[in-house]
């Protein structure tokens, strides 16, 4: 069985043309026709079993259906016509005309095909269906190119000493080679669009009540600004009626540059709100401090570059060294008066313009307070 970083490699219509490579191989050697054809359908139908056991379904083995119903066409031709045809390329040509003609039916029948072959897909599935009928139809226009060329080659005389050089060239070397070009521009597409899907981080849409309606990429939504809204996870770090601020990332959409808590995270798709917390947290302290938090409030948040439904998050600890300076956190603890005294400058970030009262009237009073209150 072929590993998950070839089997992506499989889904390249490259593969399934490798039947009349074969074919166009052998007739340049002047091996018989019949034989050359009957070697070429046998590849097919090994080549479309071992897709079929690869993938477990036949989608991506359209292609050796094309090869292998090509060849067998060509072979009822070859059977009826051989003798009466005395140029030994005549063949390889009406099979490259069939794949045409193949391909272009594919193009056109390309959502009955996929619901019959594609009922349930992955997402790299999903992807590489695309990517496969992009390079089919870069391999029908550079095959339907090189008929034309065909035909223009037809139309002069050549001399005999350059004439069977110049047929293999053109019967062979060009076909052969524009199939294997596609190819390797699908091989490099091919490995852009997983990394990307690896890299990609998939964002849940939500209602206002936090119910999961859907999921998107999570590069295609922040383009899309307002377009849904996403859980957004911010964790407040607080010692002693104190928080941890500090500027945000140049990179952020929203309020680059202003000041903030530093612990701010999307939930991803399927992931739990606690954790995304917690990992929040351990992203920018490390694994060596197990801080507890505590959940304060959800609340819809929504300005010209985004809409979130944001999740605060509490952590108290007892000691403000316990927190390490490092590239990560760049910030200090501030108190209620400086945070007071900031707001006229409007060098806090939006969220947490709103968040402050309630914060202050809840996680930032003095716990001298509550002790007097019991004297």
């Amino acid at each position: 069985m072929l590993s998950r970083g070839i089997r992506k490699y499989v889904s390249n219509p490259l593969i399934g043309l490798l039947p009349f490579i074969l074919f166009v191989i052998l007739r340049t050697f002047e091996v018989n026709g019949m034989y050359a054809l009957i070697a070429s359908i046998g590849l097919a139908i090994i080549g479309e079993l071992l897709i079929r056991i690869i993938y477990k379904n036949s989608g991506f083995s359209i292609s050796f259906y094309v090869s292998g119903i090509s060849l067998l066409i060509t072979l009822v031709v070859w059977i009826f016509t051989s003798q009466h045809v005395q140029k030994p390329f005549t063949y390889v040509v009406v099979c490259e005309i069939l794949i045409i003609c193949s391909f272009m039916l594919i193009r056109v029948s390309k959502v009955y095909i996929s619901s019959i072959f594609f009922r349930q897909k992955n997402l790299l599935q999903k992807a590489l269906i695309n990517e496969y009928y992009d390079s089919m139809t870069l391999i029908q226009y550079a095959l339907t190119l090189h008929v034309f060329g065909i035909l223009l080659y037809r139309q002069f005389t050549i001399n005999k000493e350059y004439s069977d050089a110049a047929d293999i060239i053109i019967f062979s070397v060009i076909p052969i080679s524009f199939i294997l070009i596609v190819g390797v521009y699908q091989i490099l597409k091919v490995s852009r669009l997983v990394s990307k899907l690896k890299r990609e981080e998939w964002l849940p849409i939500v209602t206002e009540k936090g119910e999961v309606t859907g999921k998107i990429a999570k590069s295609v939504s922040l383009n899309m600004k307002n377009k849904f809204l996403h859980p957004v996870v911010r964790v407040a770090l607080v010692s002693d009626s104190k928080v941890f601020l500090q500027e945000r990332s140049s990179g952020d959409i929203l309020d680059p540059g202003k000041l903030d808590y530093p612990f701010e995270k999307y939930m991803l798709f399927n992931h739990e709100i606690n954790l995304a917390a917690r990992n929040s947290i351990r992203k920018m302290v490390g694994d060596r401090i197990d801080i507890p938090i505590k959940f304060l409030l959800k609340y819809v948040f929504e300005n010209a570059d985004t809409r979130r439904l944001v999740f605060l998050f509490v952590a108290k600890i007892d000691d403000e060294d316990m927190i390490r300076r490092d590239k990560q956190m760049t910030g200090k603890f501030w108190t209620v008066k400086q945070m007071e005294d900031g707001f006229a400058d409007g060098v806090f970030s939006e969220c947490f313009e709103l968040e402050f009262e309630y914060l202050k009237n809840t996680e930032l009073i003095p716990t001298d307070i509550f002790d007097k209150s019991t004297v």
